[in-house]
């Protein structure tokens, strides 16, 4: 039997700040659909894991990412939400403008010439897989599909996001840890205590839960019947990428989602999802409804758990070998990473 994380590992402000340098800095981060980034100019801000950025599509065409920060004096460029930008990015605080490249075009009235690429916009790194845009804060972080690792070859037996068309996106948020949340998801133990539905779609034997790349990837191979079958299709792949990215893939649809800490004590769930169009309209909804319920279950049980791990009763726990192995594996990842200070 492995220990779990002290309670202070899910409460302290301190660790939460630590757990945002070393590990979501170093690893990339799911941001939404490339779609939605469809001709120069257009743009989507947000916060992710506490930074706040825009991706833009510039005017030859290539996405770039930026923190959504004015190099003068901090202001946010953009407001969150999608939008179009056809001229220069403009400073709504005291006007300096830069090109859809990040280079500072103009700082009115500065009094001094300025270095156009020394004071231009702060740049992340940007990628796209399967019609998913991602960013990445470290520049030494491996590139995303090295980053991946084994998920293409698991993913590759469905259709390509193209071929599903796009439903929207719901957001979640709790006030539970973000490992709490992470905790239950690598494991299956509690599905039918939590997930009535869900465990009555899942054919029970023919759930694989492996672990891959050094257990940053976990995957849980997936047979359905009953209405799991007629939405999911026969089989599907649910995947787990450490630290924030969990998706759910099939013959019949594709959600992405977005898992990110706010604060110690709050997390922020963010989906995305595609349908195929043999599915019909009602369907489609019930399947979409279906997922956001899902995480709505989880949600609740880990802002239980949050509770209790703020009050000062429990400190430590035993974790089942033969049901949480990967999160023992999960816990162990935190501390490796963690321990890099």
């Amino acid at each position: 039997m492995t220990d779990t994380l002290d309670a202070a590992a899910y409460t302290d402000t301190a660790i939460a700040r630590d757990e945002r340098r070393l590990i979501f800095a170093n690893n990339w981060a799911l941001f939404g659909p490339e779609h939605e980034l469809a001709s120069p100019g257009d743009y989507v801000a947000q916060s992710v894991n506490g930074w706040p950025i825009v991706v833009l599509r510039d005017r030859d065409g290539a996405l770039r990412a930026f923190h959504n920060v004015c190099r003068h004096r901090a202001a946010a460029l953009f407001d969150e939400g999608a939008g179009a930008c056809k001229a220069k990015i403009t400073c709504p605080y005291h006007g300096w403008s830069y090109e859809l490249d990040g280079r500072l075009a103009l700082a009115p009235r500065f009094g001094e010439k300025l270095d156009p690429e020394e004071m231009g916009l702060l740049a992340l790194r940007v990628e796209v897989w399967r019609g998913c845009i991602f960013v990445c804060v470290d520049p030494d972080t491996p590139d995303l599909l090295t980053w991946l690792g084994s998920v293409p070859a698991f993913c590759a037996p469905y259709p390509e996001t193209p071929a599903f068309t796009y439903r929207g996106a719901f957001t979640v948020e709790g006030k539970a840890n973000w490992k709490t949340y992470c905790d239950n998801t690598v494991e299956g133990y509690h599905l039918p205590f939590v997930h009535e539905r869900l465990s009555q779609a899942v054919e029970g034997a023919s759930v694989e839960i492996r672990g891959h790349d050094d257990h940053r990837l976990v995957c849980f191979h997936v047979g359905y019947r009953g209405d799991g079958a007629e939405l999911r299709g026969d089989s599907g792949l649910w995947f787990y990428r450490y630290p924030g990215f969990q998706a759910v893939i099939g013959p019949t649809g594709f959600k992405a989602e977005r898992i990110e800490p706010v604060g110690a004590g709050a997390l922020r769930s963010k989906s995305w999802a595609w349908y195929g169009d043999d599915l019909g309209e009602q369907e489609t909804a019930d399947a979409f409804a279906w997922a956001e319920a899902i995480v709505h279950e989880d949600l609740g049980i880990c802002e239980a758990v949050q509770r209790n791990l703020e009050a000062g009763a429990y400190n430590t726990g035993k974790l089942s070998p033969a049901m949480e192995e990967h999160t023992a594996a999960f816990q162990a990842l935190v501390r490796q990473d963690l321990a890099q200070s």
